[in-house]
């Protein structure tokens, strides 16, 4: 299938487009990848080196490929980390000129209590993607601010998912007796994967997850996409034990 992969890239250390990507080829998916920014590395790490895609170069890009007839035939399209609120409108403008039949979107916009990109980014994702989303993967944080909810533990995420109005919903770090739960909801039921909550994850384990999920999820139902996606997860932060970096190859491939 072919899908269009709109995210941050990064030189080192898979996140976003470079976490998302090889997922959904290891699964035999044609991606066209366009980056909202190029960064040397996560800012996680260190000071990062890099530049923003400015959005008239995207509406310009858009443009082009839609000239070459290369958007007409998308199965789906996932989006990730927004860099500015024009980049947004740009999506959601293409959007409304070619129809995907199933849009991800994964609102990466804050975690650990605080948002991490402008609020006018936040707000333009939340107004402009929403609403044409067939699946949102928030992690708790941002799905409290998204539905103006607290979200403490299951319940309160259970019942936030459904206010989000959006057929799916894959719910990340919501704290439960056990650990953390990931959550799969969808109209009259939910799934949940229970892990214990670790000191240190490297970084890009959100968008690691939406890449296997869409890649599932495509192909597959909810529940089975879920799981098969939370299985392959669990293996890459078991390979990633003790590095800075999240091994994104080894789980692909490895049993």
């Amino acid at each position: 299938m072919k899908v269009l992969s709109i995210s941050s890239q990064v030189v080192w250390g898979p996140v976003g487009n470079s976490a998302a990507v090889p997922a959904l080829q290891a699964k035999g998916h044609e991606v066209l990848a366009l980056p909202t920014i190029t960064l040397s590395n996560h800012p996680g790490h260190c000071a990062p080196a890099g530049f923003r895609t400015p959005a008239e170069d995207m509406a310009r890009i858009f443009a082009a490929l839609e000239a070459l007839g290369a958007l007409s035939d998308l199965d789906g399209m996932l989006t990730g980390y927004f860099a500015t609120v024009g980049q947004v409108e740009e999506v959601a403008k293409l959007l409304d000129r070619v129809p995907v039949p199933f849009l991800l979107v994964d609102p990466v916009m804050g975690d650990h209590g605080r948002l991490y990109i402008p609020q006018e980014v936040a707000e333009a994702i939340r107004d402009h993607l929403l609403p044409r989303a067939a699946c949102v993967m928030p992690n708790a944080f941002e799905l409290a601010w998204l539905t103006g909810r607290e979200v403490t533990d299951e319940a309160s995420a259970i019942a936030a998912a459904h206010a989000l109005l959006v057929p799916e919903v894959v719910v990340t770090s919501v704290p439960c007796a056990e650990g953390l739960a990931t959550l799969l909801v969808t109209p009259g039921q939910s799934h949940r994967v229970v892990g214990p909550k670790l000191d240190t994850v490297p970084n890009g384990t959100g968008d690691f997850l939406s890449g296997l999920y869409f890649a599932q999820r495509l192909t597959q139902s909810p529940h089975h996409a879920f799981a098969s996606a939370m299985d392959t997860l669990a293996r890459a932060i078991r390979r990633s034990a003790g590095s800075s970096v999240l091994d994104v190859a080894d789980a692909l491939h490895g049993s």
